[in-house]
C-alpha cells in the first residue's frame, strides 16, 4: 500500500544538476549562488536584505544575538530582558532566548490561527518586556494587524518566525515584514527545501551588515560597509576581522544552487497545496470524529495572486471534535495501520516537554488551548505532490475511524 507522506521528494533533475555543477566548480562553500538567492528570496517576499543560514533555527538564534550584541545603538535586548513567546511553539525558537541570557514568558494561544493569543499578550506585557517572537504557525499569517498595534503601543520589538508560513501575506504584505527581522526555514517539508537550510529577512540596513557577520564569526566579510571598517582598523589584516561577535550558520554553495530552483517552482508548489487542501478537506468532512484546524480558509479555488494568498497550507491540523476527545489514540493507530504519516501539531504545549527543566522561563495565565491541541490535535501532510494512492489511504483510515 502506497504511504501518505508528511512531504514527497519534489525535485527533479534541475535541482540534481545545480548542485552537480556547485561540485564541479569546485568551490563550495557560500558564494555567488547563495548571494544570488539572497536577492531573488528577499525580492519574493517583499524585504529589502535576506541573508541565508544553515537553518531556520539557525535563523532565530541570529537574529537573537545580532539584537544583543550588533552594532545598532537603538532596539537592543540585554541579558534579563523578557521575550514573549506562544506555549504552541517549535523549541528553536524558544532555546535561544533562554541560551543568549533573555528570559521567555509563555502565553497561551488560539484555536482560529494557531498563534499567540493577542488578549493574553497583550496582558502579558510588563516594564521588562522587551520583545515578542511572534509564530506564524502552518501556514497561518498570525493576528498581525492587532500585534502590530499592541508592540508599537508598548514599544517592544516584533520578531517574526515564519519558518511554516512562506508565500502567507496579511493585505498583500508577505509575513516578516511587520517587525524588525524574520525567519524563514528551507528544510526539507517546508515550502522550499534546500536540503538544510534557512534566511533571515530584515529591512534595517544596518541590522543585514551585522546578521551577515554574526553568521560567520564576526567577519567584516561580506558587509556592505566592509571598506570603511577596514578603513577605520588599519592596523588589523582585513582578511581575518572580526567586527561582531558570530557563529558559523553559513549555508552551502549547493543549499543556493538548489534553492535558486527552488525558489522558480515555489508559487506553483503553492497552487498546488491550495488544489490539495480542497482534496484532502472532502475526505475529512467525511469524519464523524476529526475537523480541520483553520478550514474556513481552504481556497474554493488555487489564488491567481500570490499576494492575495493569506493561508500557504503547510500540513493539514486536525482535532478531535469536543465530544469524541477520547478517540485520538484509536485514531492514531489506525492512521498508522493504513500507513499514513502523523505528527504532533509541532511541540503542542512545549511546557510539557522534558527539556524545560533545563531552562529558566516565566508564563502568564493558564494554557487551555495549546494543552487541548497537545491533548486532541495531530496533523498530517499537504504535499503539493500529494498522490491519488495516498488520497486513498486517507479515505480508509477515515473509513475505519468512523466505526470505531
Amino acid at each position: 500500500m502506497q504511504t501518505y507522506k508528511l512531504i514527497n521528494d519534489n525535485f527533479d533533475q534541475s535541482e540534481i544538476n545545480a548542485a552537480i555543477k556547485v561540485l564541479r566548480s569546485g568551490k563550495y562553500t557560500m558564494g555567488k549562488s547563495v548571494e544570488e538567492f539572497e536577492k531573488k528570496f528577499a525580492k519574493w517576499v517583499g524585504a529589502k536584505y535576506a541573508v541565508m543560514v544553515n537553518s531556520g533555527s539557525s535563523a532565530n538564534l541570529l537574529i537573537l544575538e545580532t539584537l544583543i550584541r550588533g552594532s545598532k545603538k537603538k532596539n537592543k535586548l540585554r541579558a534579563g530582558d523578557e521575550v514573549i513567546v506562544p506555549a504552541l511553539s517549535w523549541p528553536t525558537t524558544v532555546w535561544p532566548i533562554s541560551q543568549l541570557g533573555l528570559k521567555p514568558v509563555f502565553v497561551d494561544s488560539n484555536l482560529k490561527d494557531l498563534a499567540v493569543d493577542v488578549e493574553r499578550f497583550e496582558k502579558a506585557i510588563n516594564n521588562k518586556t522587551k520583545a515578542i517572537f511572534l509564530t506564524h504557525i502552518l501556514g497561518n499569517c498570525a493576528d498581525i494587524k492587532s500585534i502590530v498595534k499592541i508592540a508599537k503601543q508598548k514599544n517592544i520589538l516584533l520578531l517574526e518566525d515564519c519558518c511554516e508560513s512562506l508565500g502567507a501575506y496579511y493585505k498583500q504584505k508577505h509575513v516578516g515584514n511587520f517587525g524588525i527581522a524574520a525567519s524563514f526555514s528551507h528544510y526539507f517539508s517546508h515550502h522550499i527545501c534546500t536540503i538544510e537550510g534557512g534566511t533571515v529577512t530584515t529591512n534595517d540596513p544596518v541590522m543585514a551588515n551585522d546578521l551577515r557577520s554574526t553568521r560567520a564569526h564576526g567577519w567584516v566579510r561580506n558587509r556592505s560597509d566592509q571598506k570603511r571598517i577596514i578603513n577605520s582598523n588599519k592596523s588589523i589584516d582585513s582578511k581575518f576581522l572580526f567586527v561582531t561577535t558570530g557563529f558559523n550558520l553559513r549555508p552551502t554553495e549547493i543549499s543556493g544552487a538548489i534553492g535558486l530552483v527552488q525558489l522558480k517552482k515555489l508559487e506553483s508548489f503553492l497552487v498546488k497545496r491550495d488544489i490539495n487542501i480542497k482534496r484532502v478537506s472532502k475526505i475529512i468532512n467525511k469524519s464523524k470524529y476529526l475537523s480541520i484546524i483553520g478550514r474556513e480558509k481552504i481556497p474554493n479555488q488555487p489564488h491567481q495572486n500570490k499576494k492575495l494568498r493569506s493561508h500557504s497550507w503547510f500540513m493539514v491540523p486536525l482535532i478531535v471534535k469536543k465530544e469524541e476527545k477520547g478517540k485520538k489514540q484509536k485514531i492514531l493507530k489506525i492512521f498508522k495501520k493504513c500507513k499514513i504519516d502523523t505528527r504532533p501539531i509541532i511541540a503542542g504545549n512545549l511546557l510539557k516537554h522534558p527539556a524545560m527543566k533545563n531552562i529558566k522561563y516565566k508564563t502568564f495565565g493558564d494554557f487551555k488551548i495549546a494543552n487541548e491541541i497537545f491533548n486532541f490535535a495531530f496533523m498530517i501532510g499537504c504535499s503539493p505532490d500529494l498522490k491519488l494512492n495516498e488520497l486513498k489511504c486517507l479515505e480508509k483510515a477515515i473509513k475505519l475511524s468512523n466505526s470505531i
